[in-house]
């Protein structure tokens, strides 16, 4: 991984010990681990909290409670505030999308949210060097806390991951050309004879087009295996 460290989240006043836990459990899904909570109205480690991590309990376990967001933010070098709206001062709102590459780069990054049900206050605003948006429908923009860190963790998460898109093949393996060519073979054969082109001069058009149909297919060995019994089927009707 490029980062230098995963950035901390911090949760200001949650209200709510599912939201911790269901925040726990995002972080984890995400490759996350260091939390902060600011004046929480329970103990990280409530039952309910626990029920909701389904297995993040390392996370509620080591996280750290503050009594105040400025003694929760004091080692770090650089913090970015949330918020659903932009509010009337002068900010630098960006979307999390876009401030990742800033924040996978740097050192001592904090990522705070606000409590559920107002957010973080103006007075807490100003704190930070940047605001984090997550654009969302305005016509419904209100976030679950969870939702809010789950989408951050995401984002954060692409640009460490080096997973790329794959056919999945189970058990089977892929078709070799000359199982292919087989099949293909096979097929040819067979609509010869069923007179299946009508007009011969048509025929090598005809013939390209299905020949590229299969061929795009990435067919596993046991998908041509099938096709061919499939057109032994057809030609006994």
């Amino acid at each position: 991984m490029s980062h230098k460290e995963a950035p901390t989240i911090i949760l200001v006043r949650p209200q709510l010990p599912e939201n911790v836990g269901s925040v726990a459990r995002a972080m984890a899904n995400f490759g996350l681990r260091n939390l902060r909570l600011v004046a929480p109205l329970f103990s990280p480690l409530d039952p309910k909290a626990l029920s909701l991590a389904a297995g993040a309990d390392s996370i509620l376990e080591s996280a750290i409670v503050y009594d105040s967001l400025d003694k929760a933010i004091a080692d770090l070098h650089y913090v970015y505030g949330t918020c659903a709206t932009q509010r009337h001062m002068v900010k630098y709102y960006v979307s999390v999308k876009e401030a990742m590459p800033e924040i996978t780069t740097s050192q001592g990054v904090g990522i705070v949210f606000g409590p559920e049900r107002t957010g973080l206050t103006n007075d807490e605003l100003p704190k930070f060097r940047v605001i984090l948006h997550v654009p969302v429908d305005p016509e419904f923009s209100s976030l679950n806390l969870s939702q809010s860190v789950a989408i951050t963790a995401y984002e954060w998460y692409q640009t460490q991951s080096d997973f790329k898109g794959k056919l999945h093949l189970g058990e089977s393996i892929p078709a070799t050309q000359n199982q292919l060519q087989g099949f293909l073979t096979a097929l040819e054969q067979n609509l010869d004879a069923s007179h299946y082109w009508r007009i011969d001069h048509k025929k090598p058009i005809m013939w390209q087009n299905l020949q590229n149909i299969f061929t795009r297919m990435d067919l596993t060995e046991q998908e041509v295996r099938t096709l061919h019994g499939m057109i032994k089927s057809l030609m006994r009707l």
